[in-house]
């Protein structure tokens, strides 16, 4: 779809979903959103569409399998690894003095890390509510790692893809995405009815079945559907994007009618806060995340035909930016969020709360997005960009062949 190179509106896609994340995240009323699953799907699909473009890119310069592989392994790793190894080890380090010194609150904050360090080390963070059913461990009750498990499952999938893109032709590749696409809902249905009779805990299914890659495959493979097929024979592609996403808002809309219907409600299954627990609430699962995996697929399809959803939004420079930052404010948001809120609550009197809601939240709000990308900013600029630039050197030097535009 396109020459390679640098896509400017896939930050600023970044950016604003990225910010959507952290107001999914915001525990208080008015600055909040009920959404923010989709939101995670929305860069599955970019990723699977960004790594098989330069995957295929890549492999048509005839490389041998370990060069594509190494270089693709090095330049993720480069970016990757830095920040999340070094958020981690900051925390295991937090752990250890929390030990040291008995301090209750720092082993209260890093508790996750005793329970399911090598799960973080290792990259398989989204499979550990899984793995600890059956070591008889129970899950932690508080943790400022909870939203790394996207990130187990992105490394997850790179470092499968490029092993399947080598060796595959792009027939054969396109036949194999589609039969993701088609059997990956069906892994779902039946992986969620296993795991309830197994373990009849709607919340521990529910959010193994949301955080564990075979039943997310379909995300990344739309994304290579993209990258394959351009969806050219989509012609009006502005009308078939609005009406998809009409489409997933009638179905959502339909669905809290339903529950209600059948004397439930949204709240009361889920709500806000365990969105995980409402997908698999009749049958969302098998479909809905198919859905609105392809609405991010049609999204990025109109942007890359020139016919940009809200260009205004995801290009302009100041979103772009937070795109570009976006992998520190994902990472940092969490912590910074429980340390702000404590020292917040513990400076403005609970009357001002009772009195004054809403601005007793903006109060809170303004400042604590400030301080998140105020880290991110620096993070990005004096701790990531460093190894980024490290990047680029042992790119020309060991991978000079792969290198320069397919």
């Amino acid at each position: 779809m396109g020459k390679l190179g640098y896509v400017g509106y896939l930050d600023g896609f970044r950016g604003f979903f990225c910010l959507l994340i952290v107001a999914y995240h915001w525990p208080m009323k008015y600055m909040s959103i009920s959404f923010g699953w989709e939101v995670l799907q929305t860069f599955f699909v970019i990723s699977g569409y960004l790594i098989t473009r330069i995957l295929l890119n890549d492999k048509s310069k005839n490389p041998e399998f370990k060069d594509i592989y190494n270089r693709f392994l090095y330049r993720r790793s480069f970016r990757i690894f830095p920040l999340y190894f070094g958020f981690v080890g900051f925390w295991t380090l937090i752990y250890f003095v929390g030990i040291l010194i008995q301090s209750g609150t720092l082993k209260m904050i890093t508790e996750d890390i005793g329970t399911n360090g090598v799960y973080l080390y290792t990259y398989v963070y989204n499979f550990a509510s899984f793995f600890n059913f059956f070591r008889g461990v129970e899950d932690v009750n508080f943790t400022i790692f909870g939203h790394l498990w996207s990130l187990s499952l992105e490394e997850q999938y790179y470092l499968t893809i490029p092993i399947i893109i080598y060796f595959l032709s792009r027939k054969q590749l396109l036949y194999g995405v589609i039969g993701i696409i088609i059997i990956t809902p069906l892994v779902r249905y039946f992986g969620y009815e296993w795991m309830m009779s197994v373990n009849p805990d709607h919340k521990w299914a529910s959010v193994n079945l949301y955080r564990m890659m075979p039943f997310q495959m379909d995300s990344f493979a739309i994304g290579t559907l993209l990258a394959l097929t351009g969806f050219k024979r989509i012609k009006r592609h502005v009308f078939a994007t609005w009406s998809l996403f009409v489409v997933i808002i009638l179905v959502y809309v339909g669905n809290r009618y339903l529950v209600e219907f059948q004397g439930s409600s949204f709240q009361a299954i889920g709500g806000n806060r365990n969105l995980e627990q409402w997908l698999t609430t009749n049958y969302q699962h098998v479909y809905l995340f198919t859905l609105v995996n392809f609405g991010a697929a049609f999204a990025v399809m109109s942007f890359e035909r020139g016919a940009g959803l809200i260009p205004w939004l995801f290009s302009n420079k100041l979103m772009v930016y937070f795109g570009k930052i976006s992998y520190g404010i994902y990472v940092f948001h969490i912590p910074i969020l429980y340390f702000w809120l404590v020292g917040y609550a513990s400076v403005v009197p609970l009357w001002v709360k009772k009195r004054y809601e809403f601005l007793y939240e903006i109060a809170a709000w303004l400042p604590y997005i400030a301080i998140v990308l105020l880290f991110s900013h620096l993070s990005y600029k004096y701790y990531e960009m460093y190894f980024l630039h490290l990047k680029e050197k042992v790119d020309a030097k060991k991978f000079a062949k792969l290198r320069g535009k397919g």
